[in-house]
């Protein structure tokens, strides 16, 4: 009885701790939600109240999964509010909780946001780094909603550097993750971003058309921090159309979103809107410079350097209309030098191109003109990273694929007709802009000034060109005499010396054709040779390992066939093989597939499909991963038969591990060694129970040496290492 009762005592403590841990795991979930409505709408104090009280709850429960979440949050904050001291806590916090727990959903946030830090920072090369991580994590993980929120980033970043290209593919590949989550701020948010892309091409209309479907979006969900942003974009749009009640209403609207938030870059950007619009509407310079004041006092406050480096620029403008020569100049210094520190291109042409205006308003030519041309540099290296046909091949590549989608879900063909019509009309309308009129207008070419000096300078080439021209007729009359003597005596031997080089070159020219057929000819035959091996190779594998395994299936079926009546648990056993052999073969198909697809050729995607297989591999058996590829290596290409060896040896060694190592921890590395070798090393801490000669070792070795490579495993107490050294073709 005694012990009856300790059970039962046991089992309700059990189920005591448990429904406990539920509840708590169910209160965080709702506090989650909560907060992150209050950021999504601007409201960061509340938020930040909110998550310091779970904080203290998380802290005396020793609950670190909760912990670091909460401090992931109030990063968030931190970088919406720009307080960059802050952010840079709760990041160091946030950091070894989530790599301890391996947490990779957290460590995805991390690293997007570090590069949301420092591409604020004009640190776009770190950026870049931190987004291109926090998407291979993504990808590997398949976590869609965190990949899209890195594709917009990424698109911001290069939007910024001034590729507009690379900007609108990221932009429409983080539009196409939100449609398929629903993630409705995201699309909001992404139509902006695609918006400020065709503004910067001078496609107004388009801008204005995406704009108008983002603030649509941002309006059904209450997004106040998004709704600012958008109504100042489409109003300042308006501006450029000349349509000022519009205009005045999207901005007047932009302040009024951004003062019901507690985000001062927000309120920053509402003011500088209302600024360009007293400038340009009613020319109220006073009005406007006080509007611009509020902006800049605000924007200092949270060293907001991206915005500043625009509001220097009006602020000089500013200046410069009321005859404030002094504070104009002083303004546009200060924005041409951060902008460069940004790496900011489309800033900097700004910059100098105002400088250049007020130097024409101050008749200092020489100055216009020298800035003049440091903004038509900047602005024409931009035009050359960017090509408006080419971004409405992405738009129209995007609207052609949500095309497709549609149509493979419709019945009716009556609608499926309908869809294909459309979809041919969206590739019409990308054909019709692929021929882009880039059009140069150089102002200063028009100021009597500069044209004065440019005749000057036609006038003294004139002039040194004659002076040359009389120069060589006095050498050419002295020359005549000496040639003139010349020719009588070459006349004799002009004949034999010009057949002898007809003959000679004739035969060269044979020659040269001979070799360079007979050098064809090996190329061709040696292409012919390569590619007869890999399709030989590839039947070989097809046949070795797909034919065994589906003989082996066939058995296995007929087998279970005569067992399903006589004996059903013997039958389930063999309908498990069938399944896991049905499934050995598909991921043979798979790799093949994969090897011989030209668009993976570099071996950054060799390391990914690495990285995901032991991820899928070693994860279920809880065994600890350390995935280690050197970035030097990335952009170098490997040919078909390298990649697939490569891939077959090294899952052939994890699942060796898997199933032999019973280890605990597995640490990879791809390194490189030299200018032409590269090294694969695959270490476990377990002890190794299986053959050291079986046919899988061999088939290993025999795969290194068919890529020219050189395979070695040892076996030591201490775990395995398996060595893979490659020579770089």
């Amino acid at each position: 009885m005694l012990f009856q009762d300790f059970l039962k005592v046991f089992f309700v403590f059990l189920f005591t701790i448990q429904n406990s841990y539920a509840q708590n795991n169910s209160s965080f979930e709702h506090l989650l939600i909560s907060a992150n409505n209050y950021i999504n709408t601007g409201n960061y104090n509340q938020a930040t109240t909110l998550l310091n009280t779970e904080l203290v709850k998380a802290k005396q429960a020793k609950n670190k999964k909760i912990e670091a979440s909460v401090y992931d949050l109030l990063a968030e904050i931190s970088i919406k509010k720009r307080e960059f001291k802050e952010f840079k806590v709760y990041d160091d916090l946030a950091s070894p909780i989530a790599n301890q727990l391996k947490d990779t959903t957290l460590l995805i946030s991390l690293n997007n946001r570090r590069g949301i830090y420092y591409m604020e920072e004009g640190k776009n090369d770190l950026a870049n780094h931190q987004y291109n991580s926090a998407l291979t994590m993504s990808l590997a993980k398949k976590e869609s909603k965190k990949a899209a929120e890195v594709y917009s980033n990424l698109g911001s970043l290069f939007l910024a550097i001034g590729d507009k290209d690379k900007a609108i593919n990221n932009f429409f590949n983080a539009l196409k993750l939100h449609e398929l989550n629903d993630n409705k701020r995201g699309i909001g948010e992404t139509y902006s971003n695609i918006s400020s892309v065709y503004y910067l091409m001078g496609k107004i209309d388009d801008a204005i058309n995406y704009q108008k479907t983002g603030i649509s979006i941002r309006e059904k969900i209450n997004d106040k921090p998004g709704l600012v942003i958008a109504s100042m974009n489409i109003g300042q749009l308006y501006l450029l159309k000349k349509e000022n009640v519009l205009a005045k209403q999207y901005l007047k609207a932009a302040v009024a979103h951004a003062e019901q938030t507690d985000n001062k870059k927000l309120m920053a950007s509402a003011y500088a809107g209302m600024s360009t619009y007293e400038i340009i509407s009613t020319k109220n310079y006073q009005a406007a410079l006080q509007w611009q004041t509020k902006s800049i006092e605000l924007s200092e406050k949270i060293d907001d350097k991206q915005i500043l480096s625009r509001l220097y620029v009006s602020a000089g403008n500013l200046a410069n209309n009321i005859n404030d020569s002094t504070t104009s100049i002083s303004y546009y210094n200060k924005a041409l030098a951060l902008s460069k520190s940004l790496k900011n291109k489309e800033n900097i042409s700004n910059a100098y191109e105002k400088l250049s205006n007020f130097y024409i308003s101050k008749k200092n030519f020489q100055k216009a003109y020298e800035n003049y041309k440091q903004h038509i540099l900047y602005r024409d290296s931009i035009i050359e990273r960017s090509n408006l046909s080419r971004i409405e091949e992405v738009r129209v590549k995007y609207e052609t694929e949500k095309k497709d989608t549609e149509i493979t879900k419709l019945v009716t063909s009556e609608r499926l007709k309908q869809l294909q019509i459309e979809k041919q009309n969206a590739l019409i309308a990308g054909n019709i802009l692929l021929a882009r009129q880039k059009q140069s207008e150089i102002e200063l070419l028009s100021k009597e000034k500069q044209l004065q000096d440019l005749r000057l300078d036609e006038q003294n080439e004139k002039i040194k060109t004659q002076n040359l021209n009389a120069i060589n007729k006095e050498q050419q009359l002295r020359l005549a005499k000496t040639e003139q003597q010349a020719k009588e005596r070459e006349l004799t031997n002009e004949k034999t010396t010009r057949n002898l080089l007809l003959g000679g070159f004739i035969l060269l020219t044979l020659l040269l054709f001979t070799f360079f057929n007979r050098y064809q000819l090996k190329k061709k035959l040696e292409q012919q040779t390569a590619l007869l091996n890999i399709r030989n190779n590839i039947s070989k594998d097809l046949h070795d390992e797909i034919g065994s395994t589906l003989t082996s299936i066939n058995i296995l079926s007929k087998v279970s066939q005569q067992a399903i009546d006589v004996n059903a648990d013997e039958a389930k056993k063999i309908l498990g093989k069938i399944a896991s052999q049905s499934k050995t073969i598909q991921q043979s198909m798979s790799d093949i597939v994969w090897s011989i697809q030209p668009n993976n050729e570099k071996l950054k995607n060799l390391f990914i499909r690495m990285r995901e297989f032991a991820t899928q591999t070693l994860e279920p058996l809880n065994i600890n991963l350390l995935f280690d590829a050197d970035e030097e290596l990335e952009t170098k290409s490997l040919p078909i038969e390298y990649r697939k060896e490569i891939l077959l040896i090294y899952k052939e060694a994890l699942t060796n591990i898997c199933k032999h190592a019973d280890a605990d921890e597995v640490t990879i590395r791809f390194t490189k060694t030299s200018k032409n070798t590269a090294q694969l090393n695959i270490t476990d801490n377990g002890t190794w129970k299986g053959e050291t000669s079986g046919t899988g070792l061999r088939s290993m070795k025999e795969r290194a040496l068919a890529i020219n490579g050189m395979l070695t495993i040892t076996h030591e107490l201490s775990g395995t290492l398996l060595q893979l050294l490659i020579k770089l073709p």
